[in-house]
């Protein structure tokens, strides 16, 4: 039995840029603070060793000097470095830096009557200072562009599965097949009403497909839409052994949930699933609930079924891991599932804490 959760996924990805993205944001106020504290440490220590602290001017020096070294170091050096892959240039401005960064310390130094002296031991406290300063801002700035990269491509990721969902709901002109059906719709209701019915499940279902990718969506339409779906599987199939428990009260109509997620996870089950077998009948439950110590609504997706085993079926290129990637994009830290798979068994547990996700969400 293999278990799969989201924590040990690549889907985590957005709640790791989702928690490192705020002191990302301005990374050279974050470097402020940083060394801030180095100072303040710097101080503290030199308390300890000396019992009192005689001269404020040098220490604040350095961390002035220092963190304007790296400023012009993060911002303008290490791009040309890595981005622009101008290596020898870097290296040339670099050394042209320290050896501004050393002069202006010299000339400061002079004009306030600190003296001195161009020394071995000055030259190697001020290399291991500055390579100490260099070394973290470069570790630093590695670590803001990996998570950049990573920003970009998780973005990717998530236009191209949109992609998918809009290729997959506009195959054909939506006001032709709409109206069509309309007008098949009207001729089929007067010669039986419960036909009329049963077609309506899936003019419901197409229409739903059919809608705009940019309107918002909601979680209520997206479980009439299964719903719908599991009316036209129980027509198509007559062994069909399916158990569908659905309990969503009315807040659901408020509630956002991408297109079409819930409904390929269901069809997950018509596609990999033993949905005839009567000793392992499907199991697909629903379940909004409000948590009562929060008050927050968190849905509930259980899906189980036997795996049936008659050949490679060909995939459509939007599946389960997909679902996944657009549902963490959607809800980020809110959205949580676990994948429990064998040989000849498959049962998926998601849960969405709308009070969280709602909260967090940009729009």
């Amino acid at each position: 039995m293999n278990r799969v959760d989201n924590s040990g996924e690549n889907y985590r990805d957005s709640g790791e840029i989702d928690s490192l993205r705020r002191p990302m944001e301005y990374p050279l106020y974050f470097l402020f603070i940083l060394f801030l504290c180095y100072l303040l440490v710097d101080l503290f220590a030199t308390y300890l060793l000396m019992g009192k602290i005689e001269d404020w001017f040098i220490p604040i020096y350095h961390y002035v000097a220092g963190f304007a070294l790296i400023a012009v170091y993060f911002k303008w050096l290490l791009p040309v470095f890595f981005v622009h892959k101008r290596r020898l240039v870097a290296v040339f401005l670099l050394i042209v830096l320290l050896a501004t960064l050393i002069s202006v310390k010299l000339l400061f130094f002079k004009l306030v009557q600190y003296e001195l002296i161009l020394s071995r031991v000055f030259l190697v406290h001020e290399f291991l200072r500055v390579f100490h300063f260099l070394g973290f801002t470069t570790a630093f700035y590695i670590m803001d562009w990996n998570l950049k990269l990573k920003q970009e491509n998780f973005q990717k990721d998530i236009e191209n599965v949109q992609l998918k969902v809009m290729h997959r709901s506009l195959q054909l002109s939506s006001h032709f097949v709409l109206n069509s059906l309309s007008i098949y719709m009207a001729r089929i209701i007067k010669l039986s009403p419960d036909l009329a019915t049963e077609f309506s499940y899936l003019t419901s279902l197409l229409r739903y497909s059919f809608k705009e990718f940019e309107e918002p969506n909601f979680l209520m339409e997206e479980v009439k839409s299964v719903k719908n779906y599991l009316e036209i599987q129980k027509m198509r199939f007559s062994r069909l052994t399916v158990i569908a428990e659905i309990d969503i009260p009315s807040i659901a109509e408020m509630l956002p949930m991408p297109k079409l997620c819930l409904l390929t996870l269901v069809e997950n089950v018509f596609f990999h699933g033993a949905y005839t077998d009567v000793d392992h009948p499907c199991i697909i439950k629903f379940l909004l609930v409000q948590n009562e110590s929060t008050g927050d609504w968190v849905f509930t997706v259980n899906i189980a079924n036997k795996v049936q085993r008659l050949g490679v079926k060909p995939r459509s290129g939007f599946g389960a891991s997909s679902v996944f990637r657009v549902l963490a994009h959607e809800f980020g830290e809110g959205f949580h599932y676990s994948i429990e798979s064998g040989e000849s068994t498959y049962s998926l547990l998601l849960t969405i804490h709308y009070g969280k996700a709602i909260q967090n969400r940009s729009d």
